[in-house]
């Protein structure tokens, strides 16, 4: 799948407009008058239930922060999270995370019925984790951070 062009739009059910223009307008009242214009125009897309390419980075940005947050839920409901993290999905940074998990998850699967003989984590600073795992001859260490997952290295032997 290609990336979205400039003539591309980002369908919306009604339910997911509603949650997103509802957190859209909160978003942009938290924000400084001079910087709520995206968000409102954002909140007014979602109205119509359509948001053109030029407006995922706002989107990806609403939804991430009321998701990680919590503001998601207060905001609405626990539908309005399960909303909000369905449109996110959609978007290129969703589905990057989604592929990031994938390829750990394929890394994973190879220990699948092996002995773990050890495990640890450890903090590299605020939010940025490793993850080592020794199994059965494999040393894999996972990079775990805010904008996703990555296998940092896989060895063998």
């Amino acid at each position: 799948m290609s990336a979205p062009g400039p003539d591309d739009l980002f369908a919306l059910s009604d339910d997911e407009a509603v949650a997103l223009a509802e957190t859209a307008v909160a978003f942009a009242d938290a924000v400084p008058a001079e910087r709520s214009g995206p968000y409102l125009m954002l909140a007014a897309s979602a109205a119509d239930r359509e948001l053109t390419a030029d407006q995922i980075v706002a989107l990806e940005q609403v939804c991430v922060l009321a998701l990680e947050t919590g503001k998601a839920r207060q905001i609405g409901s626990a539908e309005t999270e399960r909303l909000l993290m369905a449109i996110y999905r959609r978007t290129p940074g969703g589905k990057a995370i989604q592929s990031e998990t994938s390829d750990v998850n394929k890394v994973l699967s190879q220990f699948v019925g092996r002995t773990l003989q050890s495990a640890r984590l450890t903090c590299r600073m605020p939010g940025r984790y490793h993850l080592d795992l020794t199994v059965d001859g494999f040393d894999v260490t996972i990079a775990i951070a805010p904008e996703g997952l990555e296998v940092r290295s896989l060895q063998t032997g």
